[in-house]
């Protein structure tokens, strides 16, 4: 069961040989949850999962589970570009005790619907968990549109969606097609407009650092105060156009390190971000207390 609306595309800690650092999992956990957010999604696009082998996502979602399970909802993102991958993921996170899974569409290779759709159910098979497609098309490149993600959704495993993306239409029609449906937003920039146009939740990035921001936004939204919430998205979007100078995890690591989070760099090809970004991000943490 998917328990909470406001989850963090949790950071993968690394040492600084670019190993993962299992010791740093708690101190994050333990950060993010004191914000305020109800759970925690992992190996994603934030997670760097991309970056890392199969071996090493199973590791970062065993120590994970360990350390967390029964403290919040844990969703672990399981997408691979071979279905193989993806269903011992899953298999990795049944094991575990997550909540559910969620996957993007498997990428590099344009794949038919019909093959997308077979991995999809082979994850659900894998997992006996719900299922949480992610569509996040500038990254993976495919473009799941409103038809084909609700008839992958006829499947009753197949629970909802995280919709990465920009089209707020589009996203209000896939909730009003179907209801029964959860959808998370996964534009941080933009969670206010999603919010106020009716959704499920978010997940995010930015959520590892200031997870109390969008919890803000979405009771804000809930009771009408339209001004508080648009401080608060306005507040998250200062942030944000930084991290867009200084790379999106690479400045959310710097920070958490700065606060004395050990995540640790950025795996390689990431580069560390340079002096004059990193000194309006110091500026904006000094500024909004979260120095440490």
């Amino acid at each position: 069961m998917i328990s909470g609306s406001i989850f963090a595309a949790m950071l993968t800690p690394f040492g600084e040989d670019g190993s993962f650092n299992e010791h740093g999992v708690a101190p994050l956990v333990d950060y993010i949850l004191s914000t305020g957010v109800h759970g925690l999604y992992a190996s994603g696009s934030t997670g760097e999962s991309i970056l890392q082998s199969r071996e090493e996502r199973a590791h970062l979602l065993t120590v994970l589970a360990e350390y967390a399970r029964g403290k919040c909802t844990l969703i672990a993102h399981v997408g691979a570009a071979s279905t193989g991958d993806a269903t011992a993921l899953a298999e990795t996170a049944k094991a575990s005790g997550y909540d559910a899974v969620s996957a993007v569409p498997p990428y590099y290779y344009k794949h038919n619907f019909d093959d997308i759709n077979t991995y999809y159910l082979a994850i659900a098979d894998a997992a006996e968990l719900p299922v949480i497609i992610y569509n996040i098309p500038a990254l993976t490149g495919t473009d799941l549109s409103t038809p084909k993600l609700l008839e992958l959704m006829r499947d009753p495993r197949i629970v909802g969606a995280k919709f990465t993306a920009t089209d707020l239409f589009q996203f209000q029609e896939l909730r009003a097609s179907a209801p029964s449906k959860k959808f998370y937003f996964g534009t941080d920039e933009m969670f206010l407009g999603a919010a106020a146009m009716g959704t499920d939740g978010g997940i995010g990035s930015t959520y590892n650092l200031i997870g109390d921001v969008y919890v803000g936004i979405e009771t804000a939204v809930q009771a009408g105060d339209v001004d508080k919430a648009r401080q608060l998205q306005g507040k998250a979007n200062a942030l944000i156009a930084i991290l867009l100078q200084t790379g999106v995890m690479p400045g959310l690591k710097h920070a958490l390190n700065r606060m004395g989070i050990p995540v640790g760099p950025c795996r390689a090809p990431f580069s560390a971000p340079e002096k004059g970004a990193l000194d309006l991000l110091n500026k904006w943490l000094d500024d909004n207390g979260y120095s440490g």
